[in-house]
Order: C-alpha cells, then structure tokens, then sequence
C-alpha cells in the first residue's frame, strides 16, 4: 500500500492535456487508495513510500490514479463516496445507472498491465 499517492498534479496535466482542478492531489490521494484496495497482483515497493518499484507497474497505477481523476472530473467524486455506484435512478422519467467507483480506463489501464 503507498503512503504517496501514485501520480502528481503535474503528472495529471501532462497524462490528460488538461488542467489540474482544484484539489487534484487530494483527489489523487483518494484515486491512489482506490487503487490500493482494488490492484489484486503483489508487487515489491519501496520502504519509505510504497510505491512500486517496477517502473512499469509504478507507470500504471501512475495512468489509472490519472485515468481516475479524470473520471472524477467528469462524474463527480460523490459517486464513491455515497455508495451508490452503478445503481439503478430514475429522474424526471428518465431511468439509467449511476457511474461504477472505477474509471473504466483505469481498470482497462490495470488489466493490461495484469495487476487485476
């Protein structure tokens, strides 16, 4: 598990092209312990930080924290803060689900780099 979060603000901007929004390295931070409690592969880590020391496996949870973010950015943090992702609702008539906790991108970034 990292204490550091696995990408920076900076990393954010140059991965999506985009600004940083406000507070993206406490969004990073909660996008980094999504990872840590979804990623089921074992990997060595640094002692001091926790983060891989694999550059491979470091440069994709660097992409999915990214990947992540952006979602966040796009749907709102609050769907995996209330519990309430992927569920069914309806409103004004209109029924859909609710956005999943994981970015799709995210997890198509962590299946390829096989740490699912």
């Amino acid at each position: 598990m990292s204490t550091t979060p696995y990408a920076t603000a900076q990393q954010y901007e140059t991965w999506s092209g985009l600004a940083a929004p406000p507070q993206a390295e406490r969004l990073l931070a909660r996008a980094s312990e999504l990872l840590d409690a979804t990623v089921t592969a074992r990997f060595l880590t640094d002692e001091e930080t926790g983060l891989p020391l694999n550059p491979a496996t470091a440069a994709a949870l660097r992409d999915a924290a990214c990947a992540q973010l952006r979602f966040w950015v796009e749907t709102g943090e609050e769907h995996d803060i209330d519990g309430l992702a992927g569920t069914a609702v309806s409103i004004g008539g209109v029924s859909g689900k609710r956005p999943p906790v994981l970015a799709p991108q995210a997890l198509r970034i962590l299946r390829k780099a096989m740490l699912l």
